[in-house]
């Protein structure tokens, strides 16, 4: 199992300099809100692909008044460890994320860092999970995909762009007909895709939160689906295509697409008859963990991968069941676990093996 040994942070965020050493298991950063708690998580979640789980820009990520950031994190991975620096770079009038991997800025050594680890994030919305808005229920899923396989954020912006693109020659003057059937093309190719990524996770999820039910893990019949009234069992590119075309006039006047796995929501149903978005703020908790469980479940004892888990104020709405998951979580796997809450008190549940960070500003 890799894990971040330690991580030392320059001029980012809230923090002049920080830096902090770090279990291999249950770390718990505490301290009073502001203190740059959360700024610790999304700096390590940086180290991975993409603008980390706030997805800012990375201009905001500098700290006041300064022109750049640089964040080491030192990760450890079969008896090696592993210096991965992540930076601010000044484009003309934009910064970009900059990445090395013992100071090898190339991308065979780019995409073999990317491939030592993944992440699984929880934040204290998620609470709501099944209240909130379809595309936040759309994230949730893509980000449970993207932890098992690295190039799914590549193919889901592709289909974005291709959204874009489309659009954009829907209200050209030179609206080119062959163009227009290329991109519809393209755009069905990778929601087709798309589609079949998202019902292949719902799959494992419902496969293992039924093994886990049967483990005694928990005690719920649940069952999670995609709700999209464009989706049937015979899709192809054909019909796909079809539909785009006819509906040219439509998304011309809207914009964007009205079809689309980007138009999908996710349906959780407890007991056949009771949906997720009738439970309370714990209960709906309760879920989200216990879907977060399924899939490190998933993850470990069919991919043999091993998540960092990112939990943000995850002691909210903690009642008995909920710290019941929380402790499964890091008693039965061997993994690398960051939670954050303002006082110690809150994670007292927690094993002896759990290690405390106060974190002050």
């Amino acid at each position: 199992m890799g894990y971040f040994k330690k991580i030392k942070l320059f001029n980012y965020r809230n923090f002049t300099y920080f830096e902090n050493d770090f279990s291999e298991r249950c770390n718990v950063l505490f301290g009073e809100n502001g203190s740059g708690k959360t700024n610790i998580l999304e700096a390590i979640s940086l180290f991975g692909k993409g603008r980390g789980f706030r997805k800012d820009n990375i201009s905001n990520i500098i700290k006041f008044k300064e022109e750049s950031f640089i964040n080491y994190g030192y990760f450890y991975n079969q008896e090696i460890i592993n210096e991965i620096k992540v930076s601010s770079e000044k484009n003309q009038k934009n910064f970009k994320k900059k990445m090395s991997l013992n100071s090898d800025t190339s991308r065979d050594s780019i995409n073999y860092l990317h491939s030592l680890f993944s992440f699984i994030s929880f934040f204290p919305e998620m609470e709501r999970l099944f209240l909130l808005s379809p595309k936040y229920r759309r994230n949730f899923i893509d980000n449970l995909i993207f932890s098992r396989k690295k190039n799914y954020n590549t193919l889901v912006n592709k289909y974005k762009k291709l959204i874009t693109e489309r659009n954009k020659v829907l209200n050209s003057q030179f609206n080119e007909n062959m163009w227009l059937e290329k991109l519809e093309q393209d755009i069905a190719n990778s929601g087709i895709e798309i589609y079949l990524e998202r019902e292949s996770q719902l799959e494992i999820l419902n496969k293992q939160l039924a093994l886990l039910a049967k483990r005694k893990k928990h005690s719920y019949n649940i069952k999670v689906e995609i709700l999209d009234i464009f989706i049937k069992e015979d899709m192809n590119l054909d019909y796909y295509s079809h539909s785009l075309k006819q509906s040219r006039l439509e998304d011309k006047l809207v914009g964007g697409a009205k079809i689309g796995p980007h138009k999908s929501d996710i349906f959780c149903k407890i007991s056949d008859d009771i949906s997720a978005s009738q439970l309370s703020t714990g209960q709906q908790k309760t879920l989200v963990l216990l879907l977060i469980l399924a899939q490190c479940n998933y993850l470990v004892e069919e991919c043999k991968l091993s998540p960092i888990l990112l939990m943000d104020e995850v002691c909210s709405h903690l009642d008995e069941k909920n710290r019941w998951i929380l402790l499964q979580l890091t008693k039965d796997f061997n993994l690398q676990i960051f939670m954050t809450g303002t006082d110690k008190n809150l994670f007292s549940f927690l094993s002896t093996n759990t290690k405390f960070y106060n974190i002050r500003n």
